[in-house]
């Protein structure tokens, strides 16, 4: 699998505001608020670091049923999941399956913002999310 590197670390908080506040005044940098449409499921919504190409996302649920949702009631805030760039999330969705692990989605979400994602379940990587995008160059 080809690899652009790690694109970003999404961060689960029960508050955005409050959270989006303190990164910012540590970051000093504001964010860029990202609504429902910017994630591969409903109910979500956050705020975006980016630094020097690398992002931090942020996220909220606003829905009980999300995955964010689940996480924040059994682990409480935290690392969410790490997202990789790939050069072809299509590509790399079969190689995944080609080294045994059984992607969340069965075909790769499109979106704003990105070409195409696709994620791993944390019990097949150590306790960790992996999400798989790609955005263009």
């Amino acid at each position: 699998m080809q690899f652009h590197g790690i694109h970003g670390l999404n961060i689960a908080v029960h508050d955005l505001e409050q959270w989006t506040r303190r990164f910012e005044e540590v970051f000093e940098m504001a964010s860029k608020p990202v609504d429902e449409s910017g994630f591969a499921f409903p109910g979500l919504r956050g705020a975006s670091f980016d630094i020097n190409g690398f992002h931090l996302n942020l996220i909220a649920s606003d829905a009980e049923s999300t995955s964010v949702s689940r996480f924040l009631e059994r682990r409480g805030e935290g690392v969410f999941l790490v997202s990789v760039g790939v050069q072809d999330v299509d590509v790399a969705t079969r190689e995944l399956r080609d080294v045994g692990l059984a992607p969340v989605l069965e075909e790769p979400v499109r979106g704003e913002g990105h070409a195409g994602v696709t994620f791993t379940h944390p019990r097949d990587m150590a306790g960790v999310q992996l999400e798989f995008i790609e955005v263009p160059r």
